[in-house]
């Protein structure tokens, strides 16, 4: 989860404003006018880890090209929305798994999608409420039941027949 490391990167004296794209591969700190660059460098280094680098400033500058072109950089209180993102992106992509392989309708292809975007965010609210997880892994840990969720979400229109399918092959779905 983003929020936690934009929030360590906040609290570095010297830092404005810290930021990630939207892969949460790159960050950018905004420092306050005076900041000691290499001591904020040094302290991001420690909230990130040992595996952080400074980017080379060729790549910085295409970083910030595309950030003027729209590419989204976001603070800790905007972070959500890349879960928002995410689970509409997921959901669509599993309810069109599940009717490729199951011959949903659409009405009950809409309906999936729909059960699994709630309970998705649902999880995803929940987690960024504790302070996010170390790792991204959770979600495997927890997709089952986010799926039996889903299923029970969606008991309308999908016929009790077709849930129960549903309900086998939607856990199957979220892999490594």
């Amino acid at each position: 989860m983003l929020a936690p490391v934009l929030a360590r990167l906040d609290a570095i004296p010297g830092v404005a404003v810290s930021r990630t794209d939207a892969s949460g591969r790159f960050f950018w700190l905004a420092l306050e006018e005076g900041a000691d660059a290499t001591q904020v460098v040094a302290l991001a280094g420690g909230a990130l880890g040992e595996a952080s680098r400074l980017l080379t400033k060729a790549q910085a500058e295409a970083q910030l090209a595309a950030h003027r072109r729209g590419d989204p950089w976001l603070a800790k209180d905007e972070v959500m929305t890349l879960s928002f993102v995410e689970s509409r992106i997921l959901s669509v992509r599993l309810a069109g798994e599940i009717e490729r392989r199951t011959g949903l309708t659409p009405e009950e292809r809409e309906a999936i999608a729909e059960a699994i975007r709630l309970e998705l965010i649902a999880c995803l609210e929940r987690v960024h409420g504790e302070g996010g997880r170390r790792s991204s892994g959770w979600i495997y840990a927890e997709w089952p039941a986010i799926a039996g969720a889903a299923v029970e979400r969606c008991s309308q229109p999908v016929e009790p027949v077709l849930r129960r399918q549903i309900a086998d092959l939607l856990p199957t779905l979220l892999t490594r």
